[in-house]
């Protein structure tokens, strides 16, 4: 059974969100903080994220990045009613967005397909790691 967090500080998107994926077959997860999200996804480990931009206590963009620097790259669909908000969404790893309201048949294709790519085919960091140095004299 796939599992999905749904973030959203808007009561009515999270419970149309929570039943639309429950009668699809996914165990869902909710949170609408960005601190409460990054708890529920420690301990959930959601396959795809529905993450809102304009969350409290921090926002869409500190869970994405909190995630990202602890190496958790599950893919994160992005809702927003203020899609040019997302301006560096192109540098994001493993990201989507989609404008509010959106329709749930969009949504679930959107799903679908983060959860159907490979991890292989999952898009990498675009910025390689620096290259190791070695000490002073030691052969490379």
């Amino acid at each position: 059974m796939p599992k999905i967090l749904v973030v959203d500080d808007i009561p009515a998107i999270v419970d149309f969100s929570k039943e639309f994926f429950e009668d699809a077959g996914f165990e869902v997860r909710t949170a609408d903080t960005a601190p409460g999200a990054l708890a529920t996804q420690q301990q959930f480990k959601a396959d795809v994220i529905l993450l809102d931009l304009n969350i409290p206590d921090g926002g869409g963009i500190l869970v994405y990045e909190t995630l990202r620097t602890h190496q958790d790259m599950v893919p994160i669909i992005f809702s927003t009613g203020k899609p040019e908000a997302l301006t560096n969404i192109a540098a994001m790893v493993n990201v989507s967005m989609l404008k509010k309201p959106t329709d749930p048949e969009l949504l679930m294709v959107e799903v679908r397909k983060r959860l159907a790519a490979k991890p292989a085919e999952r898009p990498m960091n675009p910025v390689p790691p620096p290259p190791p140095r070695f000490p002073p004299g030691r052969p490379q």
